[in-house]
This record gives C-alpha cells, sequence and structure tokens, in this order.
C-alpha cells in the first residue's frame, strides 16, 4: 500500500516567442511558511552585482521592484523574498508543482512556458530586471532581451555543492531585490528547521535510515524512474537531518539525477524509505503497483512508500528546502 499523507512568469516590435532552454524541467503536510512579504527596502543610485555567469549586472535605479522570472526556482526566491513578480513562465506550473512551499500573492502575467516565452509580451510588461537561470535565453535572443531590461542568470544547479550554491544564489538575488535582511531570516529559519527535524528523526531512532526522492514516469506499462542521488539538493537536505542516501549513484554532473527501470529499484537497501514525486503522479504509481516485482520489494511489503514533496520544487531554495525537510520528517515520523 502507498501512503496518501501528503501536504500537498518602451514595449516595442520585438520579436515574439524564442524557444529558451528550462532549468532542470522535470519537481508535505503543509509545510511551514517562510515566506517573508515586507516590501523592498530603499535604496539609492545604482546597484551592481555578479550573476550565476560571472557577469556582473547593473540596476540603474537601485533593487528591482518589477521583476520577469523564466524559471521557477528563481521565482520561488523572489516570491519568497516578499517581492511580486509582474511576469512568470508557466503560472499554473509553478503554482501546482512550487506554490505549496512559496505560493504567489499576486497574480503575475504569464510570459509562456518557460521553454518558449514571448518577449513581446516581456517587453509590454517594462521590467527593470529578467531573471532566469544559464542557458534559459539562447544567444540568438539575448540582444533582444537585453533591450527591455538587465538580465541576470543563475547557474541553478551544482552537484559539488548543492546546498552552497543554494544559500549563495539566494543570496544574490536577494541583494538584485534589496531583502538581503528578508534573506537572512529565512536562511535561519532553514537552519533551525534541518536542526529540530534532525533531532526528531534521532529520538524516533531514524538516524542513518536510507532514503530517496523518486519521480516515476509511465509509458504505457513502461516505467522510467528519475533517482535524485547524492548530489542533489533534496538528498543533501536529507543527508543534513542524518539521513542516508538510498540510491547512490552520482547521476549527471550538474543536477545529479539518473534514470532507472522498475528492475533498477532492487538495488535499494530492503529498509529504503522511497520517496515519490507526487504531483500528477497517479498512472505512474498505477504501473508501478501493477508489476509483480515492485510487490516483491522489500521497502513495498514494509509499507516504506510516501507521496511527498507536493507543490514543493525539488530543484529549488531554502523555502522549498525548508518545506521538504518537514515533509520528510512528518511523514516519517507519524504514528
Amino acid at each position: 500500500m502507498i501512503h496518501t499523507r501528503a501536504r500537498g512568469l518602451a514595449a516595442g516590435a520585438l520579436l515574439a516567442a524564442v524557444t529558451l532552454l528550462a532549468a532542470c524541467g522535470t519537481t508535505e503536510p503543509a509545510a511551514s511558511q517562510t515566506t517573508v512579504s515586507e516590501a523592498p527596502e530603499s535604496s539609492s543610485g545604482p546597484l551592481t552585482f555578479t550573476d550565476g555567469r560571472g557577469e556582473e549586472v547593473t540596476l540603474p535605479d537601485g533593487p528591482a521592484t518589477r521583476v520577469v522570472v523564466l524559471e521557477w526556482s528563481q521565482a520561488e526566491a523572489v516570491v519568497s523574498l516578499g517581492v511580486e513578480p509582474v511576469g512568470l513562465a508557466d503560472v499554473a506550473g509553478y503554482t501546482s508543482w512550487v506554490g505549496t512551499a512559496a505560493p504567489l500573492t499576486n497574480e503575475p502575467t504569464d510570459v509562456g512556458v518557460r521553454r518558449e516565452p514571448s518577449i513581446e509580451t516581456i517587453a509590454t510588461l517594462e521590467p527593470d530586471l529578467i531573471l532566469g537561470s544559464v542557458g534559459s535565453i539562447p544567444d540568438s535572443a539575448m540582444e533582444q532581451m537585453e533591450r527591455i531590461a538587465p538580465i541576470a542568470l543563475m547557474t541553478g544547479a551544482n552537484g559539488d555543492d548543492p546546498l552552497g550554491l543554494m544559500r549563495s544564489e539566494f543570496t544574490t538575488i536577494a541583494t538584485a531585490l534589496g531583502q538581503e535582511d528578508n534573506a537572512e531570516k529565512i536562511l535561519a529559519t532553514y537552519d533551525d528547521t534541518i536542526a529540530a527535524n534532525a533531532q526528531k528523526l534521532a529520538d524516533a531512532g531514524l538516524e542513518g535510515t536510507p532514503i530517496v526522492l523518486s519521480s516515476p514516469y509511465a509509458d504505457g506499462a513502461n516505467v522510467t524512474i528519475r533517482m535524485h542521488g547524492p548530489r542533489t539538493t533534496v538528498q543533501a537536505v536529507a543527508n543534513d537531518m542524518g539521513l542516508t542516501p538510498a540510491w547512490e549513484d552520482p547521476g549527471d554532473e550538474q543536477w545529479g539525477l539518473s534514470n532507472i527501470d522498475l528492475e533498477g529499484l532492487t538495488n535499494l537497501p530492503d529498509n529504503t524509505r522511497f520517496f515519490y514525486w507526487g504531483n500528477d503522479t497517479s498512472e505512474s504509481i498505477d504501473a508501478l503497483e501493477s508489476a509483480a516485482l515492485w510487490q516483491d520489494l522489500p521497502f513495498v511489503k514494509e509499507d516504506h512508500v510516501y507521496r511527498g514533496a507536493v507543490g514543493i520544487w525539488a530543484y529549488g531554495g531554502p523555502v522549498s528546502m525548508t518545506a521538504w525537510s518537514n515533509d520528510i520528517t512528518n511523514q516519517l515520523t507519524a504514528p
């Protein structure tokens, strides 16, 4: 049986719709809300900071207040810092995949899906900053986008230091928005949550327990399972809580992800706590449950399968990772 206890982005005649590359597009009881809703702190004069490309970005009028965001990870940071984006790529998708941890407090203009935002729509919004990830804007469109507003692109992921990058890029975005004090509060909440949840897990005798977040995809009777390995942000959070990686493959260089079939799950430890990403997965889970091999897996027999990270972005920042920490703890320690 599978547990279901989870809480569940001047206007001129610019070229329209270019294809952009998304940062990873793959993904609790309602988690504690750490979003700070305060107005941007005032500043005078230009503001210059360095983005994920190593490029200096200058905002002539100081911290940005009219922000268009092309990727959900950066959108989460903007929203959680109390700034309402004027434009956001795939608003409905953000609401579903990120909105439990960092809900929108306004109705930003939808600038298109993350891979195909509309340059014309972005121009009409007259932003003072366009924010995304490295690779979000192809070279052929960069000049057009730069005519609209300064562009800051974050790295998005780093398998060698996922939590270090999470903190540094969140702090960079806070600087661009004039929200450094709010960022410190959010990071402090994250740190306190990790420590408290580590103690709860230890008290429950779960220290050292292997855990993995998976994302199954069904294609008819065939199921591909994306595994979040030891170099992913979600697993790094679990490690800091005293848990261990059930899936030890290092995965790809940037994100730490790898794909396996159902048989690959036989390599997991018998006492694995198996979380599957709970957004829109009913068809995929049905395909797993109908497989005899699935039913024979030790962690399935022990009822250690959990629907997790509902509305929590697995590639997000400290607010999503605070929510993920609470999700793990609440589900694993529930009576």
